[in-house]
């Protein structure tokens, strides 16, 4: 929020508190915007356009929350593996 508002902290400080809510998620979003541009531009420009590349990193969100079906103790197990 600093970096794209500036000190502007300040006035949301003051604002009421759904008002300065509001205005943080407004921020949050747009930063979120601005790395996926950033993304898009870097590595995807040639093969899709921005917005479907969006829509393909938010359908693959929802399947990214569900988990892979494996258990604590399993990804644990793995982890060890790793690590030795």
């Amino acid at each position: 929020m600093y970096r794209r508002y500036g000190g502007g902290a300040v006035s949301v400080l003051a604002m009421p508190f759904e008002d300065g809510c509001e205005l943080v998620c407004h921020a949050s979003d747009a930063e979120e915007e601005d790395r996926l541009f950033l993304r898009w531009a870097a590595m995807y420009q040639e093969s899709m356009g921005f917005e479907e590349f969006k829509a393909e990193l938010s359908a693959g969100h929802g399947a990214q929350e569900a988990g892979d079906g494996r258990s604590a103790a399993e990804i644990l197990e793995g982890v060890k593996g790793i690590i030795g």
